[in-house]
């Protein structure tokens, strides 16, 4: 008599979960889990922890299983929560139902509401690591007019649509060597804004050498948000921020910011002459500025770019900076680090980031020439160039240069579970990374390795913050801004 084989009857659909990607770690005591595609995030119990732990790497599981090897251990009711709470951060979810990428919709090409107006490619200091070629960005020095300034304006107006909020940057080089420009500039966005109803909202990013009362009273009635270029204290400062006469800069900036009463933000440059963070930003803040951020140089030149230990440095630095932000959080106070606060931010809204920036999604930059880039970073870069002020935006070099550099076509992102906090990194850092070669531009996996421990140490202090600060959490709201860089462009 032959016996037919057994054959395992398949789950019910109703049984059957998918499991979307998450990643679990231990940091400082606590079991914390990040859901990687929708960015939700959240401290855990033992029961979830030891769920994470049958479920990591799978693809599928069933439902009736997993409940009664918890059940053995936990009790059915305390499995059934731990459960349900996965189903709630959608790392369970029907096996049936469709995924949808953060990244996975069709890139749209919505009208840009920022324009870094590039007003002065000159400027009066001669910074070692500028990227912008102490202004030039590779051409000769010059300052824009006030007709390519409003043509600028004028195109810039013409594409946006329905848009009402709009932010207009003013940069060099160093602005503040053009003012009649950003008079003339600001003008027209104003009255024309009033005109059709837009709000707009103001920055301008300079080294302070040139900050007067006049100019200083100006900003402060535009509402103007201003951002200060200074790298720390003065042996750290005026190693690489010189003036164009010879000479340190710091005392002449602080000297400027001082006497002008300007509530400004710094914005400090990461060398590898430069990686006490904490010294910096502590410095910075007990100088008086009203935000500190900090942004690793990117020149693609190792006399100055950070290496894997520099970043260690730097890593380090900011962990004893995200302890001074909850211990400042505990006693009602926000801690002016821009880039813990807005990582923060980023965390507590649980919105996944497709991409790093606004570059030619949201943000335009124009320079003197006439000609539009995707990146305020990378104008002069042909590989970057979506328009020009006589034609307007080129729409086919604009979508196809957004399809060339989007992160979905960086092989090491796809695997990677801070893809959606990371948005794969800032564009001019990848592509200085991979030489400047054609897309898709990938960053080194030391630098991605760094990037990874700091969104740890964000989830780590956002966890922190919940328990000994929850208040707090509630003032750390903060609008996306179309670049990743912290405090400024």
């Amino acid at each position: 008599m032959m016996v037919a084989e057994l054959i395992p009857m398949p789950a019910s659909p109703a049984d059957l979960f998918r499991v979307n990607k998450f990643y679990p770690f231990e940091e400082g005591g606590k079991k914390l889990m990040l859901v990687v595609e929708n960015a939700a995030f959240a401290e855990v119990d033992e029961i979830s922890w030891q769920l994470a732990t049958m479920v990591a790497g799978k693809d599928r599981v069933k439902k009736s299983a997993i409940l009664s090897e918890l059940a053995e251990k936990f009790g059915e009711q305390e499995a059934k929560e731990a459960i349900l709470g996965f189903e709630q951060l959608e790392i369970f979810v029907p096996h049936d139902r469709p995924r949808m990428l953060a990244d996975a919709q069709p890139l749209a090409m919505t009208p840009l509401t920022s324009m870094v107006l590039h007003v002065s490619h000159d400027c009066n200091l001669r910074c070692g690591y500028c990227y912008a070629d102490y202004g030039r960005y590779g051409s000769d020095p010059g300052i824009m007019t006030t007709e390519m300034a409003i043509e600028h304006c004028e195109r810039f107006f013409s594409q946006l649509g329905g848009t009402r909020n709009l932010h207009v940057t003013f940069f060099g080089g160093e602005p503040l060597m053009n003012m009649p420009v950003v008079y003339a500039a600001h003008t027209y966005v104003k009255e024309r804004a009033e005109k059709e109803g837009r709000k707009v909202s103001y920055g301008l990013t300079t080294n302070g050498t040139l900050l007067t009362d006049e100019l200083a009273a100006f900003f402060s009635k535009e509402r103007f948000t201003l951002t200060v270029s200074i790298d720390g204290p003065p042996d750290v400062n005026d190693r690489l921020r010189p003036l164009q006469e010879g000479g340190g800069s710091y005392e002449r900036i602080m000297e400027r910011v001082r006497a002008t009463k300007v509530k400004a933000i710094a914005r400090v440059t990461l060398t590898r002459r430069s990686t006490d963070v904490a010294r910096i930003v502590r410095h910075l803040v007990e100088a008086g500025f009203r935000e500190v951020g900090v942004s690793p140089v990117a020149t693609g030149n190792d006399k100055f770019d950070l290496s894997d230990k520099d970043l260690e440095k730097v890593l380090a630095g900011m962990r004893v900076l995200a302890d001074d932000f909850v211990e400042w959080a505990k006693r009602g106070e926000i801690f002016p680090y821009s880039n813990i606060k807005g990582l923060l931010e980023q965390i507590a809204a649980g919105d996944p980031r497709p991409v790093p920036c606004g570059a030619g999604t949201k943000l335009v930059a124009a320079d003197n020439k006439g000609d539009l880039y995707a990146c305020h970073r990378l104008v002069g870069e042909q590989q970057f160039k979506i328009g020009n002020v006589k034609d307007g935006i080129d729409g086919e070099a604009r979508y196809a240069l957004l399809h060339d550099m989007h992160p979905r076509g960086r092989e090491p992102c796809n695997d990677c579970w801070a893809r959606y906090l990371c948005g794969g990194g800032c564009h001019h850092i990848a592509w200085l990374h991979t030489n400047k070669a054609v897309a898709p531009w990938t960053m080194t996996n030391g630098f991605c390795d760094f990037l990874r421990e700091w969104y740890k140490l964000g989830l780590y202090t956002y966890a922190r913050m919940l328990e000994e600060a929850p208040d707090m959490l509630a003032r750390l709201k903060g609008e996306k801004q179309p670049c990743s860089q912290p405090s400024g462009l």
